[in-house]
């Protein structure tokens, strides 16, 4: 390691999809910040994300590993074994101090990815930490499959009175209770705010190490539920938030029919909502780190770990329409923004040819040896990804039969390859004995006909082995299952 090591910060909005970024052309103004920073920094319009769910994807970010050769589907079943993450060669082989900041459990909850950083910080609970979380409470799968006539305030008020900070545990109650009453966006955020949470106490942890530092920021505002401030929610509005917070939104919900079509497409307003507000916390973070005279010296990558559906119809099952982020590889799902600032980056520059997330850890190295040129994340052949179905996902199975008849539907092998031609993209899409073909110009996505996809998609996922460093879970921390059920994961 030499002293003019590079600090190396990722920055991940998750549930992000590119087609609702400005920064690609989309018609609202979400990314007024990302669009200025574009022309200082390395914009890579053909970004596909490595899975479609939080856990597989942010693994495969951290290690280089395809989602088929790590296997890391679902915190319940396996975790990551130890040393083979980019932040851990940084800590062992460069004397660099690494941090992850979030509240998405896959990354700072128990048993997660947070063994792979020196320092953690993750979820604070809501107005008071120490006190009983509505939100755990009424997710608990205990108290989901307790039939009582009580009614669900009052054994929320007992057991509260049970807690050993009951005051405070009354006050998260009955702050939560507000939110959804009045569905106040300033409530959400005085319970939930990003840049408070999680960006200062970045910058003050990279304070205080005097090595190079590597962290990832986690940002949850664009994840479901959607809450963004009032000066960011230019499209939604009070009354949709209100709509929201009496659904109380999950995916599965909209397949099994508790929630309609026309409610889930209507939160994609919210949504873009809190895409501008987090890209308001970015200007914030980015500004910092030049006050700080920091930002030339850093490896600055901004993308996200997935997408989001709000009703797309799936390509590959036209009969499925995409909500959420738990069914199919539609390209609302893959398709992310990619924004990088290299050490020293000054004017701006874009890569139209197809790019891969699972490129992170090897940029990281390069712009350590001091070898990065630029083009690290432009994929060097195939990219494939394998999606985490139902029956890839323990307890997903029992959290779909929670809402739908027929589990059966959203399981199987479901695999895309892409390839870079000429002028375009070639992706191959097959869900079990389903497949089509298609061609993607820019955001514009077409058919392809007289291709059978089985072909590509069993050449390539034949070449692909296990890696091997998929440990058996073993039993999964109450707190961590209570959260990935209040996510919608379990």
């Amino acid at each position: 390691m030499s002293d003019s090591s590079p600090n190396v910060l990722l920055v991940v909005l998750d549930s992000l999809r590119a087609g609702n970024t400005s920064l690609h052309g989309y018609e609202r103004d979400t990314t007024p910040f990302l669009n200025e920073f574009a022309s200082r920094s390395s914009v890579y319009t053909q970004a596909r994300s490595s899975g479609m769910t939080s856990l597989p994807s942010h693994t495969s970010l951290f290690t280089g590993l395809t989602v088929p050769e790590h296997g890391v589907h679902d915190l319940v079943t396996h975790r990551l074994k130890e040393g083979v993450t980019i932040w851990e060669r940084l800590s062992a082989e460069y004397g660099y101090t690494t941090g992850v900041f979030s509240d998405n459990v896959n990354l700072t909850g128990d048993d997660s990815l947070a063994s792979a950083f020196d320092h953690v910080v993750g979820r604070r609970g809501r107005l008071f930490p120490e006190a009983a979380d509505p939100d755990i409470f009424f997710n608990n799968p205990e108290y989901l499959s307790t039939k009582s006539n009580k009614s669900k305030h009052v054994e929320f008020l007992e057991h509260c009175l049970s807690h050993e900070s009951p005051v405070k545990s009354l006050a998260n109650g009955a702050a939560k209770q507000l939110s959804k009453s009045f569905s106040s966006a300033t409530m959400e955020q005085l319970l939930d705010q990003s840049a408070d949470r999680f960006i200062d106490p970045f910058f003050e942890w990279s304070d205080s190490t005097e090595e190079p530092w590597a962290a990832c920021i986690n940002l949850m505002d664009t994840h479901l539920p959607f809450y963004p401030e009032r000066k960011h929610d230019l499209w939604g509005g009070s009354k949709l938030q209100r709509m929201q917070a009496k659904l109380n939104p999950v995916s599965w919900k909209v397949y099994g029919g508790q929630i309609t079509w026309d409610e889930w497409v209507a939160l994609e307003d919210l949504y873009d909502g809190t895409i501008r507000q987090a890209d308001h916390y970015l200007r914030y973070l980015v500004s910092e780190l030049e006050r700080r005279g920091e930002l030339d010296d850093t490896l600055l990558v901004i993308t996200s770990d997935h997408g989001e559906g709000f009703g797309e119809t799936s390509r590959v099952r036209p009969s499925l329409r995409i909500a959420g982020h738990i069914v199919g590889l539609d390209e609302a799902l893959l398709h992310v923004p990619l924004v990088v600032s290299a050490p020293g980056q000054t004017d701006g520059e874009q890569y139209d040819d197809l790019a891969t997330l699972t490129n992170f850890s090897a940029a990281v190295e390069s712009a350590v040896d001091g070898d990065y040129t630029g083009d690290e994340f432009v994929a060097d052949g195939e990219v494939i990804v394998s999606g985490s179905t139902v029956d890839k996902k323990a307890k997903s199975k029992q959290r779909v039969s929670k809402y739908c008849t027929d589990v059966d539907r959203y399981t199987g092998d479901l695999r895309a390859v892409y390839e870079q031609r000429d002028d375009s993209i070639r992706k191959y899409l097959t869900w079990d004995d389903d497949g089509v073909t298609l061609d993607i110009r820019g955001m514009q996505v077409e058919v392809v006909d007289g291709e059978d996809p089985h072909e590509v998609t069993d050449r390539a996922f034949s070449n692909v082995s296990d890696a091997g460093v998929a440990v058996s879970q073993g039993e999964t921390s109450q707190s961590t299952m209570d959260r990935l059920e209040s996510l919608g994961y379990v």
